[in-house]
């Protein structure tokens, strides 16, 4: 994992803060101490409660993972297509979480933008963005999460490693791969990557 940098309550348009939020409700929910939490996800107590806080980023890697820990799809984690009664406690109103903008930008240099409600909690589709030297994930931890990813590139070209192995996706073409193989995306060129994605649970 690494170092979160410190953000304000503004970094991201409100980001840290609102997703921060929504994982401290949904830990609660499950009965969940902040402490075991980040065991599971293999970082700081103090990390996970400055993110709660809105006070740092997470890495796309420990997103996918604090969603996979709390059993919740993406787009709970971000309170979107929140439906009535959906959740551990039952009874959930749609309009209990506060609102999470649709733009989602993490401190390894990676935005995902939301293009549009699918109406299946089990697909996230999804346009992404990748600064030059952006990575998803550190190279010692790998993201694997539930379901698939499938990616089509845009504009550049993406380095996409799984299970150790180095494959360049460049403008035009696309890849699928399973969710819970090790994998890494990154932008080793010194251009901006744009792609599209269709992540299922």
């Amino acid at each position: 994992m690494a170092v979160p940098r410190r953000a304000s309550r503004t970094d991201s348009n409100g980001m840290s803060l609102s997703v921060g939020q929504n994982v401290r409700r949904e830990r609660q929910r499950a009965g969940i101490s902040v402490r075991e939490l980040a065991r599971r996800l293999g970082v700081s107590a103090s990390f996970l409660s400055q993110f709660e806080l809105g006070q740092s980023q997470a890495a796309v890697s420990t997103l996918f993972a604090i969603a996979s820990e709390l059993n919740l799809s993406l787009d709970d984690l971000l309170g979107h297509s929140v439906e009535p009664g959906k959740g551990a406690s039952g009874g959930r109103a749609k309009n209990s979480r506060p609102p999470v903008p649709e733009y989602l930008a993490f401190q390894t240099g990676v935005r995902w933008r939301r293009l549009a409600d699918t109406g299946d909690d089990h697909i996230d589709f999804l346009l992404t963005e990748y600064e030059p030297g952006a990575d998803s994930a550190p190279g010692d931890q790998p993201q694997r999460h539930k379901g698939n990813d499938y990616g089509y590139v845009l504009e550049g070209t993406l380095t996409v490693v799984i299970k150790g192995r180095r494959r360049r996706v460049k403008a035009g073409n696309a890849i699928a791969m399973r969710g819970d193989e090790p994998h890494r995306l990154l932008n080793e060129t010194d251009e901006l990557v744009r792609a599209i994605w269709f992540v299922t649970a």
